[in-house]
């Protein structure tokens, strides 16, 4: 089994906080990155103020990939058209990892 080098998941980690924060500039929703390990969601980017995002709504989940995810807990509030493109970049940049 081939391990990823701690630079490619730096890379992997700082493209994914700049799309959380231009996510969060635009539309005012805070977006984090998850690894998927069976039924658990470890954070790898995204939203984190003082280490938390703070939300009295439950956030969603939402798959990219078999190993990523996208949480949110205001993912509702970006218009289904933006929000599908994201999506749908997301997904695709992340195919090859």
């Amino acid at each position: 089994m081939v391990r990823e080098t701690s630079t490619s998941r730096e890379v992997l980690r700082v493209y994914l906080d700049g799309v959380a924060q231009n996510v969060r500039d635009k539309y005012g929703v805070d977006v984090w990155f998850g690894e998927i390990m069976g039924k658990r969601w470890s954070y790898i980017a995204g939203c984190r103020e003082d280490g938390l995002c703070h939300s009295y709504i439950s956030p969603c989940r939402i798959r990219l990939s078999e190993r990523f995810g996208l949480i949110s807990n205001g993912w509702d509030n970006i218009p289904i058209d933006e929000s599908d493109q994201i999506l749908s970049s997301l997904r695709g940049e992340l195919k090859e990892i």
